[in-house]
């Protein structure tokens, strides 16, 4: 169901639509922590086709706070690009891509990727890659948390609608996913 090849714009919100909460922290995902989480085939078939990633300068920068970088589903070992109009800092773990040039950071992607799915990370960069029509599909896990402050995934930014087409929903433990797929004219 998901496109292999793709541009994927992976990303979980709360039902109040919030990528991040307040902090910028991500925890509220994870629901409950009474024991292991579900079994979510969606991001499993998400994760064993990624070939790059391509992430936002926000996300970078909050990553330089961590005193470890996070090792969630081996992500570590894939590349990464930051996109960012601002200079390239020095840093051999991430790739950069100019802000400026979103076709060029998308089609820098695709040739790391070598024909496997480009996953967009992050609410900033999502929406503008979506907007600039480079986004292939959307999958989003809705957690059953309303956290009422924090990073929306969609800013009000005053541009016209973006038409999306669903192409899958399912229910992985109290969690939604969805997938949608933008309607191209």
């Amino acid at each position: 169901m998901l496109k292999r090849d793709g541009v994927i714009w992976h990303t979980a919100i709360s039902l109040d639509g919030f990528a991040a909460d307040r902090n910028d922290s991500l925890g509220f995902m994870m629901g409950p922590t009474d024991g292991p989480p579900p079994d979510n085939p969606i991001v499993d078939e998400v994760m064993a086709n990624i070939g790059c990633t391509l992430g936002g300068r926000r996300g970078y920068d909050l990553s330089l706070t961590w005193d470890e970088v996070p090792k969630a589903y081996g992500l570590d070992d894939i590349p990464e690009y930051v996109v960012t109009r601002r200079p390239f800092p020095d840093d051999a773990r991430y790739m950069f891509a100019d802000g400026n040039d979103l076709p060029g950071a998308v089609a820098k992607a695709k040739t790391t990727a070598n024909g496997r799915m480009v996953v967009i990370l992050g609410p900033t960069l999502g929406s503008a890659l979506l907007r600039a029509g480079l986004v292939d599909q959307i999958v989003v896990q809705v957690a059953p948390v309303v956290i009422g402050a924090g990073v929306r995934l969609f800013a009000d930014t005053g541009e016209p609608p973006v038409q999306l087409e669903l192409i899958h929903s399912s229910q992985s433990g109290q969690s939604v996913n969805l997938v949608y797929q933008p309607r191209r004219k």
